[in-house]
């Protein structure tokens, strides 16, 4: 549904952006919003200000976040529920040396990493610890790539009031050079009416900052801020339970650990799970 909810909101935004930019009085879409020039300066000026800001290998999260948000969803814990109560009565019967042909048939990579770890170290703490690290680490650069949208919401509308000051300041010494006399006649007229029209295309680069920070940088900022919690729940869900299996506890004992890190609707399902 995060798909979904992300697609939605794209709709949504993007009716009522076209919506607010006709005049229903004449009846025709006002093309001032439409500036290519000021779109360029807030894309691009923001794009070479995290390029400055940030290595280049950094910066390729940029597109990697975009593609993250229409395509991800975040991760489930039904899985990890139920592969835990699994090795739990495999390692009852086999041992823990029991899992280790289980290893292969998960898919999820955090999962295997932690099970290998498990049979590598005997220390239950130098175990915890290399976990920790691993999550740590993952977390790290999940939240780099968060804080590389957060900070293109905030240089958007700075780069939007730069294209504004310039258009500003363009718009009136053109029109005072073009008129010589800016206050005689109808040449005071004809600058006023440039003046007025030139200051509705200037303004036009705020909005293009203002908009792109609060519904596009800010929202997918927000948007990979919930997977990376979603994902980040699970590991630890893992890590409790492997932590578990290694000091050989009770199945059910590991299973209400696990349930603890779920709604009550989750925990109804797997009341009946032995």
């Amino acid at each position: 549904m995060s798909k979904f909810a992300t697609i939605l909101g794209i709709l949504i935004g993007s009716i009522i952006l076209i919506l607010s930019m006709i005049d229903y009085q004449q009846g025709q879409f006002i093309y001032a919003f439409l500036n290519w020039q000021g779109l360029v300066l807030v894309l691009g000026g923001t794009f070479a200000a995290i390029l400055i800001n940030y290595p280049l290998g950094q910066v390729g999260c940029v597109f990697k976040g975009f593609a993250k948000v229409l395509s991800s969803e975040p991760v489930g814990y039904n899985d990890i529920i139920e592969e835990m109560v699994n090795l739990s009565h495999i390692s009852k019967q086999k041992g823990l040396l029991g899992i280790e042909n289980q290893i292969d048939l998960i898919e999820d990579r955090y999962f295997q990493f932690a099970l290998t770890e498990m049979l590598v170290y005997q220390d239950v703490t130098i175990l915890r610890e290399s976990l920790e690290n691993r999550l740590f680490n993952m977390r790290l650069r999940h939240l780099s790539c968060q804080e590389v949208f957060g900070n293109m919401a905030s240089y958007a509308p700075a780069f939007g009031m730069m294209g504004t000051v310039m258009g500003l300041i363009i718009m009136m010494t053109t029109q005072v050079a073009d008129t010589g006399n800016p206050y005689g006649g109808s040449n005071g007229q004809d600058m006023l009416g440039g003046l007025l029209s030139g200051m509705g295309l200037a303004l036009v680069t705020t909005f293009y900052g203002v908009m792109f920070s609060n519904l596009v940088f800010m929202p997918i900022a927000g948007k990979l801020k919930v997977l990376t919690d979603a994902e980040v729940l699970r590991n630890e869900m893992i890590i409790q339970g492997v932590i578990a299996l290694k000091n050989s506890e009770a199945t059910l004992l590991v299973k209400e650990k696990l349930l603890a890190y779920v709604n009550e609707k989750t925990k109804q399902k797997f009341e009946s799970l032995r």
